[in-house]
């Protein structure tokens, strides 16, 4: 009697905990597990992500591929880095790396390796519902990704498995501990940049000089374009933005707009920023009817916070006007909108205009 072949997985490898633990619960599900390590981007040359891959690979016994796809990401996710903070919107790295790299990525080597399905280590849930498949909140909360993937068409969603959504951070780290993954380089969570650090304008600088483009100090102004001082250059400023301006007030003073053609930073205090109107482009809805209901339908315009129910119109050439129930701040074009509806991402979009 023959033995039936083991499904085939691949797995996106960090070299940290939970992508590593997620090749272990892989494996005690019965996937036979091939692993791959893309190579996107080294700050200052560390490699120390590959080599815990390496080794974990090696504990577990499965095949592990680097595939270097540095200067993709240097010509995709840097390049829209630049072009966003010099035309005076706020980027955000990690939703462009997920739309145009790594989920395709994965699926191409997933196809190289004769792999049915791709999996990673990210804290999310699928569920699906009729006959569309929905990221589902994660179990745990506070590790929650589902807000990088609004994105993703069906027909990648139905080749994804997420081993951790139904984790909690703590208990991954314990079946770490267990199973003596105490190798593994000690990963710090990535949210925005990560090629760069919290203070982003000495790369961004880098960049520009690349270009031969100089960025210049220009005046901030109040709402009513009363020059108040000047500032270092409208790149170096976001959406928001309430320290480092070296502006004397009596109140606070936060970044309200960006005039990236006139040079001009127009800031207000707090009360001033918030807004109820938003526009957004580049709209991936799953199913319409999600939008047509008495169920009250999420806007997030951040990670881990920013969260309100809202309307949402949707408009031809994937675009969508979303009305807040209640004001938000800080509400930057080039930043991401995703609507949830009982946990479920039903879809999302780019920032386009807001007031």
């Amino acid at each position: 009697m023959m033995m039936q072949a083991k499904t085939r997985i691949l797995l996106g490898m960090s070299g940290g905990k939970d992508s590593s633990v997620t090749a272990l619960l892989l494996q005690q599900k019965g996937y036979e597990v091939v692993g791959v390590t893309f190579r996107f981007f080294e700050k200052e040359n560390n490699q120390d992500y590959l080599t815990s891959a390496q080794s974990l690979a090696k504990k577990l016994k499965i095949d592990h591929f680097i595939v270097d796809k540095r200067n993709e990401f240097k010509n995709t996710v840097i390049k829209n880095f630049a072009d966003e903070y010099l035309s005076g919107r706020t980027p955000f790295p990690c939703v462009q790396c997920n739309i145009h790299l790594k989920w395709n990525l994965l699926l191409e080597e997933a196809e190289k390796h004769h792999c049915d399905f791709i999996a990673t280590g990210h804290y999310a849930q699928l569920e699906k519902k009729g006959s569309f498949f929905y990221f589902k909140n994660a179990k745990d909360e506070e590790k929650d990704q589902t807000f990088f993937f609004f994105f993703l068409p069906q027909s990648t969603l139905q080749k994804i498995i997420l081993p951790l959504g139904n984790f909690l951070n703590s208990e991954v780290k314990q079946l770490a501990t267990d199973n003596h993954f105490d190798f593994l380089q000690n990963q710090k969570n990535s949210v925005g940049a990560c090629f760069c650090s919290n203070d982003y304008r000495p790369f961004l600088r880098a960049l520009a000089k690349e270009r031969n483009i100089e960025i210049k100090k220009g005046d901030f102004t109040d709402e009513t374009g009363n020059f108040l001082s000047y500032h270092e250059g409208f790149p170096y400023y976001t959406v928001g933005q309430r320290r480092g301006l070296g502006l004397t007030s009596r109140k606070p003073l936060y970044v309200k707009r960006i005039d990236a053609e006139n040079n001009r930073i127009i800031v207000s205090t707090k009360e001033k920023t918030y807004e109820t109107t938003i526009e957004i482009s580049q709209t991936n809805i799953i199913d319409a009817k999600d939008f047509d209901t008495e169920d009250p339908i999420i806007a997030k315009i951040h990670y881990r916070k920013q969260a309100t129910p809202c309307t949402v119109n949707v408009l031809p050439d994937n675009k969508a006007i979303v009305l807040l129930q209640e004001p938000l701040s800080a509400i930057a074009k080039g930043q991401s909108v995703v609507f949830y509806r009982n946990n479920l991402v039903i879809g999302g979009g780019i920032i386009e205009n807001s007031h």
